[in-house]
């Protein structure tokens, strides 16, 4: 594999980010942001691919951000590293293809904020996830205290930032912020089955899910309907939804142009 902390791969309609310090748990540092920010800007907009895995090589997803980066930073330094960590996992997040992360040993810190950006998480029963910072003297700089409660709630994330707690994967499907394996042996496999499922489905109706999670949860009700219901008859008025009706009444499988 590349020497370079982040390689990227595509088999077919699936692209993979791996995620390639494995001597250091995968830890977050600049250039392994650099170039999440680059692959992922690759996909949404050179490739061919439908879908995306994220995931780390070696023992662990991510542990976390390299701390051996911060000792001899600024606060002012510091703060620019976690805004660059933070544009990238924007453009995971408004990637107009889905992305998932594939979790196993530890995700923490800076790394569970990474999968938080994506789509879907899929763990392994035995990973290991957290927001340790607060051992650290530190606070979440990556969407934890934001992004997870959404998923979780207050309380629970409150419990994990403010005492550090870990909770294994199993907890994580648990408590609804990730997918199990089910029948597959890893993250990895189970990732890559799921990823093959959507890269099946019809495009413009998979990228406009995206949109409407990501918008709907901010608006009320009534507004989030109403965009459903807008984006629901443009993707009527396409030549895919047109061939889906088809394949439905003459009991077949569909064939989507992407049209």
């Amino acid at each position: 594999m590349s020497a370079e902390p982040v390689v990227y791969r595509e088999q077919g309609d699936i692209a993979f980010f791996t995620l390639n310090r494995p001597e250091k748990l995968n830890a977050l540092n600049p250039r392994v942001f650099e170039l999440l920010g680059e692959f992922v800007q690759r996909f949404a907009t050179e490739s061919s691919a439908k879908v995306a895995v994220l995931h780390g090589n070696g023992t662990s997803f991510a542990a976390g951000a390299d701390i051996e980066h911060y000792v001899d930073i600024s606060a002012v330094q510091y703060l620019e590293f976690m805004r660059t960590g933070n544009r990238v996992q924007s453009l995971y997040s408004e990637c107009p293809k889905p992305v998932i992360a594939a979790l196993h040993g530890y995700a923490l810190g800076g790394g569970l904020e990474l999968a938080l950006a994506c789509d879907f998480i899929v763990v392994e029963a035995e990973a290991q996830l957290g927001l340790p910072e607060v051992r650290l003297g530190l606070l979440p700089g990556g969407g934890g205290t934001q992004r997870l409660p959404r998923l979780i709630g207050t309380m629970r994330t409150a419990e994990m930032l403010m005492t550090a707690k870990r909770i294994t994967g199993a907890q994580a499907v648990e408590w609804g912020m990730a997918l199990g394996v089910g029948e597959h042996p890893d993250a990895l496999s189970a990732a890559t089955a799921l990823a093959e499922r959507i890269a099946l489905q019809a495009t413009l109706p998979v990228r406009l899910a995206k949109v409407l999670l990501r918008s709907g949860a901010d608006a009320s009700l009534d507004a989030a309907m109403d965009l459903e219901q807008s984006m629901g008859a443009v993707v009527f008025a396409t030549e895919d939804a047109r061939e889906g009706i088809r394949a439905f009444v003459e009991k077949r499988r569909p064939e989507f142009k992407g049209a």
